[in-house]
């Protein structure tokens, strides 16, 4: 890394250790897209519109604002007019409960509401848009967007301690970018503010703090996914990393759950020309393809057949499969091959399905949390640092 790069990374983690600090986060939105035309406007409050940290005026409610990328910088317009060519941009709420909305012109995008302020410019040929939120209403905003809505108090407080631990333990994921997290899959889904469900806010304002620790008292990888189909899956065997709070455990609670079951039907040749072509020799004995077939009545690492042996979790890729526990069934033999699968997801840590009936059923958020991560403790963040 060269000097100026260098001195570029350390201000900017500099700065988003001052976010932090003020008990706000950076996060880039519609951060998968590469936009060139936005449309943005205050819904609540007012907003100070400032261009390369010069206040140009006070935006009110419904006011809209037209930014569009012109090479390396950004051209604003209202609407009575053109408001000059600039590098940055931001809209800085003026009340702490200040929201707005933001509609992708190019590419054409649903229109987003969001919570606080909002920073833009131009990055590696797009317009890179940073919303700056309060902890606890990303969080909202996370847990509504990973969790969906309707469901029992309970699980929203599991939901939000797994969330916030995310957060904090990925705070610096993108330090050297100028924010905290993206609001793609990979850091944690983000789409804003809540759609009006209090019992979200209320679950995260409830859990104010918490995360979960292992026993040296750091952060846990705090991984979930939707159904495990009965049971979760141990963390090595699917990241060859060996995490002792992430351990499989037998799950009855998902086994009804909307993600349970799911079913997909190959060619038979085609599934043997899949094998071969990771390196299976099929034996002429069994030209009616029966030795295809296998059941995990548990979790099993590997599909073996003879002599070959392949990780379920590389099938699963290589076919888009809902997960990688499922059981293979030859029928109509040479012709079809039948997945019988259960769950939805990776499988390790917390099923979300599982701890949604676990929530319904009357268990606490503490009950729910140490049945899925094994040893784990509940803590205030603020304890840590």
């Amino acid at each position: 890394m060269n000097r100026k790069r260098f001195i570029m990374v350390c201000f900017l983690i500099l700065l988003v250790n001052m976010q932090i600090h003020a008990g706000t986060f950076s996060i880039s939105i519609l951060n998968e897209h590469n936009l060139s035309a936005l449309v943005i406007s205050p819904d609540k409050g007012k907003y100070r519109l400032l261009a390369d940290g010069n206040e140009l005026y006070a935006a009110g409610e419904n006011d809209l604002v037209y930014v569009s990328m012109t090479g390396e910088k950004l051209a604003l317009r209202n609407q009575t007019g053109g408001l000059g060519i600039f590098t940055s941009v931001s809209f800085e709420a003026i009340d702490e409960d200040g929201e707005f909305s933001i509609r992708s012109v190019e590419p054409s995008i649903e229109r987003g509401y969001y919570h606080g302020s909002i920073y833009l410019s131009v990055d590696f040929g797009r317009i890179k848009v940073l919303n700056a939120v309060k902890e606890e209403l990303y969080l909202a905003g996370v847990v509504e967007a990973e969790a969906g809505l309707g469901f029992h108090p309970e699980f929203y407080k599991v939901q939000a301690i797994i969330s916030r631990t995310y957060l904090y333990g990925n705070i610096y994921r993108h330090a050297d970018e100028g924010f905290h997290l993206c609001d793609e899959v990979h850091c944690q889904v983000y789409k804003g503010r809540l759609t009006g469900n209090r019992t979200v806010y209320k679950a995260v304002s409830g859990t104010s703090g918490m995360v979960l620790t292992c026993g040296d008292n750091n952060l846990i990888t705090a991984a979930y996914h939707s159904n495990c189909g009965g049971q979760t899956v141990n963390s090595e065997e699917l990241w060859l990393i060996f995490r002792p709070y992430l351990r499989s455990v037998i799950d009855p609670y998902c086994r009804s759950g909307r993600s349970a079951a799911w079913q997909r039907r190959i060619d038979a040749a085609e599934w043997g020309s899949y094998l071969e072509s990771m390196g299976f020799k099929k034996n002429s004995d069994h030209a009616d393809n029966s030795l295809f077939s296998f059941s995990q009545h548990r979790r099993f690492v590997n599909y073996s057949i003879g002599g070959f042996s392949i990780p379920f979790s590389k099938i699963r890729s290589d076919w888009n499969l809902r997960s990688a526990f499922f059981d293979i069934e030859v029928q109509n033999p040479g012709k079809n091959i039948f997945l019988k699968g259960r769950g939805h997801g990776h499988g390790v840590g917390l099923c979300q399905e599982g701890a949604m009936e676990k929530a319904a059923r009357g268990y606490n958020f503490i009950d729910i949390l140490q049945f899925y991560y094994t040893d784990v403790k509940i803590v205030d963040i603020n304890d840590l640092h």
